[in-house]
């Protein structure tokens, strides 16, 4: 992340959003809206002091809620570029920040900034979302404290974290004695996401090893409905860490309680191997949840206009040859945002979809398939039905009521030539007349044309 911050040759436009998006293969035309941090890029030396005398505290949202944070505050450790940034929804505009600011970066007054930039090609690199479960509240989380996610478990191991490393109940304050983790919340199931997360099996058993080295005679129990550890070495890793004393049980859980004078959580399960049902009273309840895709990806579906598969993530061409292409020549995906992936995986597409662009940028031409629509301009009505109904926005009706072809962005699906009226549009070496003279040879006779009309008909019937 460093060093892509100081590389001539990469300009990074952070807290940004894209706001237009057009253009054909070479030449897209991108619209960026730079939001004001009310702190100046160029006189910010992230010192961090601003952050430490600022009187307000809410939760932050990298710690997921378990710290805090000021309306002043860098979004999360060893952030590229480390900048502050001010949340004017919770500043009281007390001003401390700007007193206390050795650089006198501090500048409320900062507007909206819009770029306008002209890019060969795109890479889209959006992530993913942790599974929404206070909306659901499984398992009681967000009822009861003890009951937290992986990611907020991920926060507290870390030593920059909230609690500096260290596991605590939130409910007490006590190191927690017994840990029940529960797989596959918001995964696999027909109430939530029906696909697997990948990842999720491999970070439990990564964080239970962490645990049971840094807390020996701690109790795990984790649940599972299959443990899937893909990926080189995983299998072997599995095998280890279950050897280290982590108890594992094939279910599902029921439900989980709490007993209202020691806060301790009931949990009440079925084993599938065992065929009965179990009981374990736990101090902490860790629940792995799915990836869903960002939110950023939904934004660039509607502003680059992006396909998306049955899941919401971005969808490829093809999911085995041409796994980082997108419908539009010059955009590519990759990690999270064309589906659930680890880091390994992620970084490898996204070598490949880099590969790619370079490969476009590299020549001076650009191939493209002559089979594409055109349009009859004396038939056209201006309907404008084919500009809906292509998927590739490679049609639009003009001022003129007259529909109009980008041959670079036509990918000869013929949607539009069924779906006209007025059967004013062909697809080029396809003609509908081009199959009558066919038909006609066929014989080696002339076929007249009602002939042709009626057998259509009973084709169709």
């Amino acid at each position: 992340m460093v060093n892509a911050a100081k590389h001539p040759n990469i300009t990074l436009l952070t807290y940004s959003d894209i706001i237009e998006f057009n253009g054909i293969p070479g030449e897209y035309h991108v619209k960026i809206r730079k939001n004001p941090r009310y702190v100046d890029e160029k006189k910010c030396t992230g010192c961090g002091l601003c952050t430490t005398k600022c009187p307000v505290k809410v939760p932050s949202e990298f710690d997921r809620g378990i710290g805090e944070r000021g309306a002043i505050y860098i979004p999360f450790p060893q952030a590229v570029p480390i900048l502050a940034v001010i949340d004017k929804d919770v500043c009281i505009d007390c001003k401390t920040c700007e007193r206390v600011c050795p650089a006198e970066a501090i500048k409320f007054d900062q507007e909206p900034e819009i770029i306008d930039i002209t890019v060969g090609a795109v890479i889209v690199a959006t992530g993913y979302d942790e599974y929404p479960i206070m909306e659901t509240n499984e398992y009681n989380y967000g009822i009861f404290p003890d009951v937290i996610t992986q990611i907020e478990l991920e926060r507290m191991l870390s030593p920059v974290g909230p609690t500096g490393g260290h596991i605590y109940r939130i409910s007490t304050g006590e190191t927690p004695q017994k840990i029940v983790v529960i797989q596959c919340v918001g995964s696999r199931s027909l109430k939530g996401n029906p696909y697997c997360s990948a990842v999720c099996c491999n970070v439990a058993l990564k964080n239970a090893q962490l645990l049971i080295q840094e807390y020996p005679g701690i109790d795990i129990t984790l649940f599972y409905i299959d443990i899937r550890t893909t990926d080189k070495a995983n299998e072997e890793y599995y095998r280890k860490i279950r050897d280290t004393g982590l108890k594992l049980i094939r279910g599902k859980v029921g439900e989980i309680t709490e007993d209202p004078e020691t806060k301790k959580l009931k949990v009440r399960a079925y084993s599938s191997l065992l065929d009965e049902i179990v009981n374990i009273e736990a101090d902490l309840v860790v629940l792995s949840t799915g990836m869903i895709p960002s939110k950023g990806t939904e934004e660039m579906v509607e502003v680059m206009g992006l396909n998306v598969g049955p899941n919401g993530f971005l969808s490829e061409v093809h999911g085995c040859l041409f796994p980082q292409e997108t419908k539009n020549l010059g955009i590519y995906i990759c990690g999270c945002a064309a589906g659930p992936k680890n880091i390994p995986y992620s970084v490898s597409t996204a070598l490949a979809a880099s590969s790619k662009a370079l490969s476009l940028l590299s020549s001076d031409t650009i191939k493209q398939e002559l089979i594409v629509a055109e349009v009859n301009k004396e038939l056209c009505a201006g309907c404008h039905r084919c500009e809906k109904l292509c998927e590739y926005r490679a049609i639009t009706v003009g001022d003129d009521e007259i529909a109009v072809v980008d041959d670079l962005k036509c990918k000869g699906c013929g949607v539009c030539v069924t779906s006209c009226p007025a059967r004013a549009i062909d697809l080029k070496y396809y003609r509908d007349i081009q199959f009558e003279e066919a038909i006609k040879g066929i014989g080696g006779v002339e076929i007249p044309i009602e002939f042709i009309e009626e057998t259509e008909e009973v084709v169709d019937n």
